[in-house]
């Protein structure tokens, strides 16, 4: 996995000046912002399901 750096304002200018750019990155924030919504939930189920291996509580508790 990569990390990628950008210049902010350059890009929200991009995305006013191109109404197609700006889409496709609503569109993508909106994606990613759904994703981590269900993968949440979806990581504290497998935490209880399969509790690391010697711990006494489950990791989902215990944040």
């Amino acid at each position: 996995m990569r990390a990628l750096e950008f210049d902010a304002a350059a890009g929200r200018r991009l995305c006013n000046e191109d109404s197609a750019v700006g889409r496709s990155v609503a569109v993508a924030v909106a994606v990613g912002a759904v994703i981590a919504d269900r993968l949440d939930p979806a990581r504290t189920r497998l935490l209880d399901l399969f509790p690391p291996h010697g711990s006494g509580t489950p990791l989902a508790y215990a944040r």
